[in-house]
């Protein structure tokens, strides 16, 4: 290799150039560097790494911050989720903390430090109605305790109340909320007290829920001081902070009528932790059942195992503390079934209960699962109990509008699958990927998963809103009146002739599997981990790419329909443009199936090649280079047994330690052949068994070595995920003598029956039916043949 002196460029992480105004808002073009080193290697081609390290560098990703953790070393990890909780240690991550204190405020925050040998503590010259200070979690939380903790230096506080609050306010005498006011349904006073440690037990169908902890110190000596104050909590609740976690909410009334889906904005108060009431005041009245439904989308998968509707249990007399009757509560990882819908799996189908009612709360426990989203769906309008319901005036009790506080979610560990998606990378002109790389901490049951694609254009994305935040079309923007019109969002994303999502890169280093090269590159990044108990760190991501081989290379198979199982010849022609240097000396192919190499053709003449065999295919290095505008053709052989079976191929220069690659695009090599693919497919209706042969049909299995055993040789076609395979005999009776089975995929095989039972002995003389049979997604195939066993 040519040596030359390695070149670092520092850009700044993200420069962004304003391209042009629409309305009022600036559309801009991104153009991202990150850190560039440009290697110098053998001949005029440059390698260059674009690199993600730093904090700066992974902050122009979208990263869903609270689902990962990005530390000051550039690490992204995912957050553990955990029970049991004190949510005071984050209080601050949720907008809370010290609140208030009517004394000493400087001190206050000494009281939720973590720290028991600092406290806080009135100044005693202050007026009594002073001593207090008041803790805000920044969210409601399901506490089973609230402790509060003295210094040990000094006799505690003797006596003093503790005040909870859920966030309710305070309402005047007309119902309306009295903004700043609190309500404090728990109201609980020690008195006499010489204890350093106190702890006050909540009712959980009383006081299920604490955001303001406010104690009043109503006699205190000198030194005493309060070190500690701390909430026990069921555990994290994962459907806080939707936004910035990449989430959303969506609620939609009347889901087979004409409901209109919520904006995000409308329907987050069942998401915040400060239990808005959300409801839907619309009367309907129709004679079928009206089905309504909440979607939560938690942002990342989850192992979920609690579900809680928190309805209005704050309710006032004449108001409905769970409205709710018959519904349903479902789970989803994301997973989609065959005709593209979401899988949902059920948790829970019935009625509210008399507690549900009482209380206002339902709590649906099931076992870990795998969730990303969550479903509830509900009968809106009963349809029956209308019909029933004689006498019951205008607007009959068949009503329910789902009034909820909270939909709260719970699990435990670490998120099951965490999706990071780069920003568009600009490669400053067409460029060939060789590979990603990247350096992480996956323990067993962990793995990172990397998946790219390339393009060329760009287009401008240009989203309207009206003044709630609800996404409508130009059309309908234009005409709102300037008061109901709300913010315009642009933004540049990937044109229409982009590649789609290339397969997994499991392994740093493996090659670049999407188009190359192209000017534009996306990455997604995947966190995975199987189980709760551990979790993936990703340190640094880079990507090795330089001036690509050829501008242009495009490549056709022939032919492109084979029978299955057949040994074929095919004919890959491959034409570049514009070859950098002296030309290219390199060629692969790489295919699922196998590939038998036969010669090499430049120009219609064959030329000297050697072939070496890869573990996905053939490697072949050519005696003299390949120039612009010539025609390769190479020639291999290979058996095919699925569908659409696909031969990548490759060019590459360099020397064996540092060989750049670049995939060759799929186009009109070669005019005097009909393909402009590197697919072959087979015949329409081919079924999952083909070229069967089973002989001899008379067996006499004596020894001799004539007619021994049956042969039975088939291929198993068109069968990508392992499936059952069977050969069984049996007698005439329909009795099971032999039986051979596995489970196996696409490929050739030869099975053979020596005439022995499945107990080891020899058969009886007679007739016998051999069944090959394999099991699909649509059914099961078979082939029959009747043997005759002879001695």
């Amino acid at each position: 290799m040519e040596k030359c002196d390695s070149i670092y460029y520092d850009f700044a992480s993200l420069v962004a150039e304003a391209t042009d105004v629409i309305g009022d808002t600036m559309a801009y073009k991104v153009f991202l560097h990150a850190s560039i080193a440009i290697l110098c290697l053998a001949g005029s081609l440059a390698a260059e790494q674009l690199r993600f390290d730093a904090v700066d560098e992974w902050r122009t990703w979208r990263l869903p911050l609270g689902i990962v953790e990005l530390d000051d070393a550039g690490v992204i990890r995912p957050v553990k989720i955990r029970k049991d909780v004190d949510p005071v240690r984050d209080a601050a991550a949720f907008g809370g903390g010290v609140r208030a204190a009517g004394s000493n405020a400087l001190a206050a925050a000494r009281a939720i430090d973590g720290d028991r040998l600092t406290g806080w503590s009135p100044d005693l010259a202050d007026d009594l109605d002073d001593w207090w200070i008041e803790i805000d979690l920044g969210r409601a939380v399901a506490a089973r305790r609230v402790a509060l903790t003295f210094l040990e230096s000094a006799p505690p506080c003797a006596l003093f109340d503790v005040l909870l609050s859920t966030g309710e306010p305070a309402i005047d005498v007309v119902g309306n909320p009295i903004e700043g006011s609190l309500v404090y349904r728990v109201k609980e006073r020690f008195k006499e007290n010489q204890r350093q440690q106190i702890a006050l037990d909540l009712d959980p169908v009383r006081d299920p829920f604490v955001q303001f902890i406010r104690v009043e110190m109503l006699d205190c000596g000198s030194g005493a001081a309060l070190a500690e104050v701390e909430v026990e909590a069921i555990g994290d609740n994962l459907s806080l902070d939707l936004a910035a976690k990449g989430g959303d909410l969506e609620i939609i009334v009347d889901i087979d009528g004409f409901g209109d889906a919520a904006s995000f904005a409308n329907s987050l108060p069942l998401a915040d932790g400060r239990f808005s009431l959300w409801t839907e005041n619309r009367r309907i009245n129709r004679p079928v059942d009206v089905i309504s439904r909440m979607t939560l989308d938690l942002g990342a998968v989850y192992w979920v195992d609690l579900v809680r509707i928190v309805g209005n249990f704050l309710s006032r007399p004449g108001q409905f503390r769970f409205n709710f009757d018959r519904y349903e509560v479902l789970t989803s990882d994301g997973s989609l079934a065959p005709n593209g819908t979401r899988i949902w799996h059920r948790q829970f189908a019935g009625k509210a209960t008399t507690s549900n009612r009482q209380l206002g709360i339902a709590n649906h426990h099931f076992a870990p699962i795998r969730t990303r989203y969550v479903r509830v769906e509900w009968v809106f309008w009963d349809a029956a109990c209308a019909a029933a319901c004689v006498g019951c005036g205008i607007v009959p009790p068949c009503q329910f509008w789902g009034g909820t506080r909270e939909l709260q979610i719970f699990g435990e560990g670490h998120p099951q699958r965490v999706m990071l998606a780069s920003p568009l990378i600009d490669l400053g002109g067409d460029k060939q990927v060789h590979a990603i790389r990247w350096r992480a901490d996956a323990p067993a049951g962990t793995r990172v998963e990397v998946r790219s694609r390339t393009g060329n254009d760009l287009q401008m994305d240009i989203t309207y809103h009206d003044k709630n935040g609800r996404v409508v079309t130009e059309r309908k923007y234009n005409k709102l009146i300037p008061s109901f019109k709300g913010r315009i969002d642009t933004a540049l994303s990937p044109g229409a002739n982009w590649s789609p999502w290339s397969k997994l890169y499991l392994q740093p280093g493996e090659p670049f599997a999407s188009p190359s090269p192209r000017q534009y590159a996306e990455l997604d990044v995947a966190l995975v981990s199987e189980q709760p108990d551990a979790g993936a760190a990703l340190d640094w991501l880079e990507i090795d790419f330089g001036d690509p081989v050829a501008q242009e290379v495009v490549g056709e198979i022939f032919p492109v329909e084979v029978q299955p199982g057949e040994r074929t010849e095919f004919a890959y022609y491959i034409r570049p443009q514009r070859v950098a240097g002296r030309g290219f000396d390199h060629l692969e192919v790489e295919s699922s199936a196998p590939i038998e190499f036969v010669e090499v053709l430049v120009e219609g003449e064959v030329v000297e090649a050697t072939a070496e065999p890869t573990e996905g295919g053939v490697a072949i290095t050519l005696a003299a280079p390949v120039k612009s505008r010539q025609l390769v053709e190479l020639r291999f052989a290979g058996t095919v047994f699925v569908d659409a079976t696909r031969f990548d191929a490759f060019i590459a220069q360099g020397s064996a330690d540092a060989l750049l690659r670049q995939r060759v695009d799929v186009g009109d090599a070669y005019a005097e052949v009909a393909s402009s693919t590197n697919a072959v497919r087979l015949p329409v209706g081919a079924r999952l068994l083909a070229n069967v042969a089973m002989g001899p049909l008379v067996l006499t299995p004596n020894g001799d070595g004539v007619n021994d055993a049956l042969r039975v040789e088939f291929d198993l076609v068109n069968v990508l995920a392992a499936r059952w395979i069977g050969l069984r005999i049996f007698d005439l009776a329909g009795r099971l003598v032999w039986v051979r089975e596995e489970e196996g995929k696409a490929g050739g095989r030869v099975w053979v029956w020596d005439g022995r039972g499945s107990w080891g002995a020899q058969v009886t003389p007679g007739l016998y039916v051999a069944e090959l049979r394999v099991e699909g997604d649509e059914g099961s195939y078979s082939r029959r043949r009747v043997v005759a066993v002879a001695y």
